[in-house]
């Protein structure tokens, strides 16, 4: 130590003694933190070195402590490898000091610095996209999930259905079919398609998760503010793309698995000039992959550029797009829609190999999607901020598809394949977003006021289903081959093809308020109105429209927090609606029924809690959902007939823990329980449960554990799975076809350095069979094993 530190040292000693010495009064202190490229310098370490106090910054930087005895104090913030920070700030009795402080490393330096500390790097703790505005979970009074890059990293997801696996109470159904694949969340069935906030995907596709920095889970009818199309009664989920950053730094890495995983992704980001105004990010991946079956392939290219330019201090546009072009074919589907006349009660009774694909290479399909999206955000003042969106989304396939069916014995099986000439879609979105914050009296107002106005076109070319032939299952012979490219082009050449041409608009308007009645009690309170034009389909071969119809709908939604612990524990609840439009329906005596939108009404509550910077956070919660005005068959009278005034209900427990127990492990923990039932439906589903609800109880886990000190400093494993109870996929009040239940458990080991990082996975350790579905049987994928190598620069 110089004279010079230890005299000042020792002065600081004296002032503080000195201060304490007055009396017991205190002070409080509050600041902000940022990185030299003026970011938010978050889970930041500050040492009050008198009194051996650490402070740590939110995810804003931001952080403050009270009850501080008044004097003089040194603040320390000591990064390794780099200069440590130090100020000294005085506290006065019964006032609160502010302080700014900005550290000598950039945003990215500070994360290479931070990554193994004592932090989670599994929390978000706040968010712009899930209310519209920015507001921290522990405010918001509905519950969500996130899943962060640092988690989809930490699992080497490479594969987006397999992110979605993190998150409580949601279990794929379907794969790959469209937008990442269906999934089911609190009994109803749901897709991603969800962008930073606005519409993001059209038509069918695979999502790559390489421009992904989070995904947000959004449990319940939406409504109220994502209105409908996009969302489903059981929630939505939100893809947040990376964004550009002001210093360079780039990573490259490939992964090579079994059943032919091959991927090769990039990450690069770059300023574009020397006053970091102009900003750039490049993320792209080439994947490529075989089957466990006997056929089946998917391989694709995707490109993610993004720019921003700040064009002034308050004004900044971004222009995003993706491109991805794909071949694949169709994921294996087993209808069991037999199983009530032939016995089958299980997939374990059926008598065939499910690594038969009964189908060849050559039935695919090739899929080409390219969107746009322009972002301007414009800082009018420090109490009111704007926000416009363009999105222009586009997708075009071609191709073959075909999936399988049960005939009477369970030995027999229907081949069903289609053939699409084209199929292109098109959709823009215009929405203007003002957000407010300012304060009448002594409350904190946080007003949001948005339009948004949608459109979509999709023009078609098809000749429909086609029951190619009936195999045997366990024995299919020389029958097994004949279904190949050729030959169904040679059966579907001589049908008729129907041209379709459907359009879609959708005019929205919204409003939000958050009102702080006190410091602790937090409302909320939002109104959606939206009016629905369906000009029809139009048959562009007979040249005749139909289903064309227009509603209007009205969602609100309530909600309180009241924080038993500012900033650490809250409770909440709310009430929230949803609807879901409904097509005029032809009936068999010519005539045609108009219906209004299905609506869903949630009430939820429950308790949240994040403590000491991630250390224990999560949430547990119960929830009712009633869904009314659903259509149905007019049985036992009018079996034929459709009416509307059938009911579903749909109640549960959702809860999850993010924890940090010790320095470098990390646990990820979530359970689901949910019981629904059709109530006045037809007789044969009546007090049922549905097939598209999912397993009642689902259940998820990662442990994760990093050495941040020591010779294998960098080392990490990682170990967890899902469970998923029975699931009773085809359902009636004579039988029924279940889906067992599962736990599939998954394995990883890595180490990291700051130029590369190495990691390998296992994918269903035990070897476990298993299957999902919804009114299907899909065999998933026995145990893999798959490494990945990262040169980061």
């Amino acid at each position: 130590m110089t004279l010079k530190q230890l005299c000042t040292a020792v002065l600081l000693q004296v002032l503080s003694f000195a201060a304490l010495a007055q009396g017991s009064s205190s002070g409080s202190i509050k600041g902000k933190v940022t990185t030299s490229d003026q970011k938010p310098a978050a889970y930041v370490s500050i040492l009050i070195r008198e009194i051996k106090r650490t402070l740590v910054t939110d995810e804003e930087g931001n952080f403050q402590a009270s009850r501080i005895p008044a004097g003089t104090y040194q603040l320390e913030i000591s990064l390794t490898g780099h200069e440590t920070l130090d100020t000294i700030v005085n506290i006065q009795a019964g006032a609160t000091t502010s302080i700014f402080l900005q550290l000598r490393v950039s945003e990215k330096q500070l994360e290479e610095v931070i990554i193994r500390s004592y932090r989670n790097r599994f929390i978000k703790t706040q968010s712009p996209y899930v209310a519209k505005m920015p507001l921290k979970n522990l405010e918001n009074p509905q519950v969500y999930t996130t899943v962060s890059q640092a988690l989809l990293q930490d699992q080497l997801n490479v594969v987006y259905a397999d992110a979605l696996k993190n998150i409580p109470g949601v279990i794929m159904q379907l794969e790959n079919n469209s937008a990442g694949g269906t999934v089911t969340s609190r009994g109803f069935s749901t897709q991603s398609f969800l962008r930073n906030g606005v519409p993001g995907i059209i038509g069918g596709g695979t999502l790559d998760p390489a421009n992904i920095e989070s995904i947000e889970a959004i449990k319940g009818p939406s409504g109220a503010l994502y209105g409908t199309g996009l969302v489903s009664f059981g929630g939505l989920f939100n893809r947040i793309t990376k964004k550009p950053e002001e210093s360079f730094h780039a990573r490259i890495g490939y992964t090579g698995g079994g059943f032919g995983l091959s991927r090769l992704d990039a990450d690069i980001n770059t300023p574009l000039d020397k006053d970091h105004k102009l900003l750039m990010r490049f993320n792209a991946a080439k994947y490529a992959e075989g089957s466990f079956q006997d056929a089946g392939f998917k391989n694709y290219f995707f490109l993610a550029p993004v720019i921003s330019y700040q064009l002034s201090d308050k004004t900044k546009l971004t222009v995003e797009a993706e491109y991805k072009k794909e071949k694949a074919n169709s994921f294996y589907r087993l209808f069991v829609d037999g199983a009530n006349t032939t016995g089958v009660r299980d997939p374990r009774d059926l008598n065939f190999d499910f690594k038969r694909r009964f189908s060849s290479d050559d039935i695919y399909t090739t899929t080409n999607t390219a969107n746009l999206f322009a972002e301007l955000q414009h800082q009018f003042s420090d109490a009111w901020q704007g926000r416009a969106t363009y999105t222009y989304l586009s997708s075009q396939a071609d191709g073959m598809s075909g999936y399988l069916s049960m005939k009477a014995g369970n030995d027999s099986l229907i081949r069903n394949s289609s053939y699409t000439e084209y199929s292109n879609s098109a959709a823009s979105d215009l929405q203007y977003n003002l957000n407010g914050d300012f304060k009448i009296g002594r409350m904190r107002n946080r007003l949001l006021v948005g339009v948004d106005i949608y459109s979509a076109t999709t023009r078609s070319s098809s000749p429909g289903n086609v029951a190619f032939d009936v195999v045997s299952a366990s024995k299919p012979g020389a029958a097994y081959s004949a279904l190949n490219r050729l030959a169904l082009l040679d059966r579907v050449k001589n049908l008729p093809f129907t041209r379709n041409k459907a359009v879609q608009n959708m005019y929205s308007a919204y409003v939000q308020e958050v009102l702080n009645i006190t410091p602790q009690l937090i409302a909320m309170a939002s109104i959606r109105v939206d009016y629905f034009d369906n000009p029809g389909t139009k048959n562009l071969t007979r040249d005749t429209t139909t289903g064309k119809y227009d509603q209007t709908a009205v969602s609100p939604k309530f909600g309180l927090v009241y924080q038993l612990v500012p900033d650490q524990v809250s409770l909440f609840g709310n009430y929230s609606n949803g609807f879901q439009n409904i097509a005029p329906i032809l009936q068999p005596d010519g005539t045609i029924s108009s219906f209004k939108p299905s609506q869903a009404n949630q009430w939820e509550g429950g308790i949240k809690w994040g403590l000491s910077n991630g250390i224990l956070s999560g949430s547990l919660s119960y929830y009712a959902i009633r869904v009314s005005d659903v259509t149905r068959p007019d049985a036992p009278d009018r079996p034929a007939f459709t009416v509307q005034n059938g009911t579903q209900y749909s109640k549960g427990i959702e809860g999850e823990i993010t924890a940090m127990p010790f320095k470098g492990f990390h646990v990820l923990a979530g359970y689901a329980y949910n019981d629904s039932k059709l109530k006045k439906s037809s007789p044969a589903l009546e007090g049922l449960r549905p097939g598209s609800a999912g397993p009642e109880h689902i259940a998820n886990l990662w442990l994760s554990y990093h050495l941040s000190e020591g010779a294998l400093k960098g080392a990490g494993i990682g170990f967890g799975g899902n469970y998923a109870g029975k699931n009773i996929v085809n359902v009636s009040t004579t039988s029924l076809y279940t889906l067992p239940s599962y736990t599939v458990l998954n394995a990883t080991l890595s180490y990291e350095q700051s130029k590369y990082r190495l990691i390998a996975r296992v994918d269903n350790l035990t070897d476990q069979r298993y299957w999902v579905g919804w009114s299907t049987t899909i065999p998933q994928m026995p145990i893999r094993f798959s490494a990945a190598a990262y040169l980061k620069l």
